[in-house]
């Protein structure tokens, strides 16, 4: 009788370790998904950032040269300078939005290696 209980006992004892373990695992796993799933948004969002940036500068582009087609040489020194300062705050706009990314994905990776380390 007591051989037979020490074995239920046993087997208890192991099922209950095992679902333990089971669960420790599942949280490390879903902790790191959702990392994955947060740099995943954060894509999405500098890829829509970085088109609409794209669609402005080629509107001004086209409309520098919608408005220097068929002018005097003066009004295309002109369109040719707005274009530059068009093109300059294009370049400003990424070199903040690039920054603002890797501030982000510093965040990330610092909250990735803290779930990892535990």
């Amino acid at each position: 009788m007591g051989f037979m209980s020490g074995v239920i006992t046993g087997v208890a004892v192991a099922a209950g370790a095992a679902a333990w373990y089971m669960s420790r695992s599942g949280e490390r796993f879903r902790d790191q998904y959702r990392v994955d799933r947060k740099l995943g948004e954060l894509g999405d969002q500098i890829e829509a950032r970085t088109r609409e940036i794209q669609a402005s500068v080629n509107a001004q582009v086209a409309e520098m040269r919608a408005s220097s087609t068929g002018s005097t040489g003066a009004a295309t020194a002109d369109a040719a300078e707005t274009l530059d300062d068009a093109q300059a705050s294009a370049a400003e706009a990424a070199a903040e939005l690039a920054a603002e990314v890797e501030a982000r994905a510093a965040k990330v990776k610092k909250a990735a290696k803290g779930v990892s380390q535990e």
